[in-house]
């Protein structure tokens, strides 16, 4: 399955994502040129609410990477 090029930022959030699968379980194991199409094939097996749990920590570590403290829709300062 090839899917469309990707921006460093989707490259970014797929490594993360495989980290996270890779913390749940889910064997990640491709070759450099293969991994973020293979990635993104494991994500297309997933159920709709596996899918909104991964992209919610996505998010969450994302935000975190980037140093801003608090997760997306977070305000306080808690």
């Amino acid at each position: 399955m090839t899917f469309r090029p990707l921006s460093q930022r989707a490259k970014h959030r797929l490594e993360i994502a495989a980290g996270l699968l890779r913390g749940m379980g889910q064997k990640v194991d491709f070759p450099p040129d293969q991994f973020y199409d293979g990635v993104q094939q494991i994500l297309s097996t997933l159920t709709d609410q596996q899918r909104v749990t991964l992209k919610e920590l996505t998010d969450w570590v994302e935000d975190y990477d980037r140093g801003s403290g608090a997760p997306s829709g977070r305000t306080d300062s808690a």
